[in-house]
């Protein structure tokens, strides 16, 4: 994080310096630079940094709620934009590529946008040009709000994340410059572009409103900018076309918004009116308060004769209304599991989900059925220390380096108790539930240098010699896979219970070699031919596993059937703990680590990822930078993981990867629908009856 805020303060830092070094060049004909100019801003103009830099406070929050209702609704149009435009971007980005390129652009994309933007606000308050700074602050003001709903619900994403073939040059510059790219761009916020939106709309008002041209230099400052912006945008990987033709038009819809609001709105929030305000309040503070009331209640006249402004206005209040409660809804899908006070571990499948429990009593087992939502409590071996568990269906394991108990679920109520319990000579290394041809579940048990596989029907033994030391196993239906290391890297052999079938898979962690080499020349050392498996899952013909790699771990998602390998996690970031089912892998991942200090006792915190095995997407799921997460789980339409605040304390929370609407919000959007059609009905009234008519006298 070190590193990553060095960046931005150096961004920053540099974006200040030239916008003051450019003054003399920009500055009107009459106006004169001194230090003082700069404290007489911020006393003459507070308002107005008020207007624009609130944006910035909403930015974070508004970032992370698109980034839930992407998680959540998939609300991707990208497919549409690709489907107007192609490979157009892609043919710009091969034509110019260049190390030189990569570079400046980078920079420029970041630094450049920042002098712009910076210096077109701050030049009209510093040279105390209130006419141009009240309609400046404005249109870049609503240039944010008109793209608010578009990175909402009309979510496109970058170029270089969707065309085949086409880099993110920008995010992939250096490890510091991606983990500053993905704390602050959810990557799907591609139109409208506001690196166009903004300085277009800047270039807009200052020609309409220049009236004896002092800002004429400015303004072919500011068109050179956005030519240029328009190629980076592009070449980097991030924008499409349609991306800047989406800026300029809200730069002009801004831009005609602000003509008719700037005189309201700086009417009543003029910081000299402000000063005049205050000193008649101090001056005379009763009959200030009568002022107020009266002009209060002068503001509601139009209420008692409401006309088809208040009409219009109470309907597009019940708009808002119903968005928000239904964005309410889709954003707040997780909850706790109340009965879970402190879990230390859990693991789940299809609709049951067990966790355990530590107290000074031992450790107490419960298992949860989340469709009914009904819990019983797991009996068998009376574990002092927290052990392992494995589910698979309606079957789970639990066991240490020398037990196991094995459980199937029902729907029956009090104590849970095993199907049998066995001990082992022979120290268990790992455990999974396979199925062999008949429907019989087996116990695939993983020792140092044999698998045994353990009938749950008779607690019959067969015993399978292994050549390597593997460390993980999994399995799905009748298919073991498990782990072993080789001169080359990590292998995955997979083998059949009903049969002596048994296929080798060679695991490739690597990323791209531009990936890798910005990885190298950050001083970070990778050991790919000494890279091993520490997790292996398996779900149908999908395998999932996290290979160790030195500094971290990757995940790699392998389709047993045709061979192809996709590393899902993140190639700079530590990833863990992966789970399958329902069409959907679960893994986690230290979102925005410096990997430079990977080593270090700073604090890292994990985040819940999903992989959507049919769209091929990954969607982050965790925001909160202060709270960790541990061992997600994919349930039937549910995420379930153990959630570890600040503080230490942890909680078992469930997620909703389905849209679910309250019972009583389901009410209130009823109830707003019903009474839309009366109100529609009376705006059309009140909008469209006869013209009064005029008597002449």
């Amino acid at each position: 994080m070190v590193a990553e805020t060095g960046i931005y303060i150096t961004w920053v830092t540099g974006a200040i310096l030239i916008s003051i070094a450019m003054m003399p060049i920009f500055k009107p004909p009459y106006a004169r630079i001194s230090a003082d100019g700069f404290i007489d801003m911020f006393r003459r103009y507070w308002a107005h940094m008020v207007v624009v830099f609130s944006v910035y406070l909403w930015k974070d929050l508004l970032d992370g709620l698109d980034r839930i209702l992407m998680a959540n609704t998939q609300l991707d149009m990208t497919f549409l934009v690709y489907a107007i435009e192609g490979d157009a971007v892609l043919w710009v980005q091969e034509a110019l590529r260049g190390d030189f390129l990569d570079v400046f652009m980078t920079h420029f994309y970041v630094m450049g946008f920042m002098t712009a933007t910076f210096s077109s606000f701050i030049y009209p308050i510093y040279f105390d040009d209130r006419h141009m700074a009240d309609r400046v602050s404005l249109s870049m003001f609503w240039v944010y709000i008109l793209a608010i709903p578009f990175y909402l619900f009309l979510n496109v994403k970058v170029t270089g994340n969707y065309v085949e073939g086409m880099e993110t040059i920008a995010y992939d510059l250096t490890p510091e410059i991606h983990n500053w790219f993905n704390r602050i761009d959810p990557f799907t916020n591609g139109m409208p572009s506001l690196h166009i939106g903004l300085p277009f709309a800047i270039w807009l008002s200052m020609h309409r409103w220049d009236e004896d041209g002092r800002w004429k230099r400015f303004r072919v400052f500011l068109i050179f900018f956005i030519g240029l912006t328009s190629v980076s945008i592009v070449y980097l990987g991030i924008h499409w076309f349609v991306d800047i033709i989406g800026g300029m038009i809200i730069a002009i819809m801004a831009v005609n918004i602000t003509s008719k609001t700037h005189k309201p709105i700086w009417r009543i929030a003029d910081e000299r009116l402000f000063t005049r305000r205050l000193a008649r309040a101090l001056e005379d503070p009763r009959g200030s308060m009568q002022r107020t009331l009266t002009s209060s209640i002068n503001a509601l006249d139009p209420i008692r004769e409401p006309g088809k402004k208040q009409t219009g206005a109470i309907i597009i209040s019940l708009i808002v209304l119903t968005g928000s409660v239904l964005l309410w809804d889709v954003t707040h899908q997780k909850i706790s599991i109340e009965e879970a006070e402190s879990p230390t571990s859990a693991s789940g499948s299809g609709e049951w989900l067990v966790w355990f429990e530590e107290s000074d009593e031992g450790v107490s087992i419960t298992a949860g059925n989340i469709s009914s939502q009904t819990n019983r409590t797991v009996g068998g071996h009376q574990w002092i220390v927290t052990p392992a568990v494995v589910s698979s269906g309606s079957s789970f394991v639990i066991f240490d380096n020398s037990s196991a108990d094995y459980f199937e679920h029902n729907r029956g109520s009090g104590v849970l108790q095993p199907i049998f319990s066995e001990s082992f000579e022979d120290e268990i290394v790992d455990i999974a539930i396979t199925t062999d041809s008949s429907g019989v579940k087996n116990l695939a048990i993983l020792s140092s240098n044999s698998l045994k596989l353990v009938d749950t029907s008779d607690q019959s033994t067969k015993i399978v010699e292994l050549n390597t030391n593997s460390s993980v196993v999994a399995s799905s239906g009748s298919l073991v896979a498990i782990s072993e290391k080789s001169e080359s890297g990590p292998l995955v052999n997979i083998t059949s219970i009903d049969s002596d079938l048994t296929i080798t898979i060679p695991l490739d962690p690597r990323s791209t070699e531009r990936i890798e080499a910005s990885i190298t020349n950050s001083g970070t050392i990778l050991d790919f031919q000494n890279s091993t498996i520490v997790d292996l899952v398996m779900d149908s013909n999908w395998l999932v596993a996290t290979v160790d790699v030195g500094p971290f771990n990757r995940t790699i998602l392998v389709d047993t059937l045709s061979i192809n390998q996709t590393l899902i996690s993140n190639p700079r970031w530590d990833s863990s703990s992966p789970s399958i089912g329902d069409g959907r892998v679960a893994f986690l991942q230290v979102t925005r680590d410096d990997i430079l200090s990977s080593t270090s006792t700073s604090q890292r915190f994990n985040d819940v990822y999903v992989h959507d095995l049919e769209s091929g997407e990954t969607n982050q799921y965790t925001f909160d930078e202060e709270v960790s997460q541990t061992q997600p789980q994919i349930l039937f339409e549910r995420l379930a993981w153990i959630e570890i605040n600040e503080d230490g304390e942890k909680e078992l929370q469930l997620f909703s990867l389905t849209d679910t609407i309250e019972p009583r919000n389901s009410l209130l959007l009823q109830a707003s629908i019903l009474a839309m059609i009366p109100l529609i009905f009376l705006w059309t009234l009140q909008s469209y009856g006869p013209a009064k008519s005029t008597q002449r006298v």
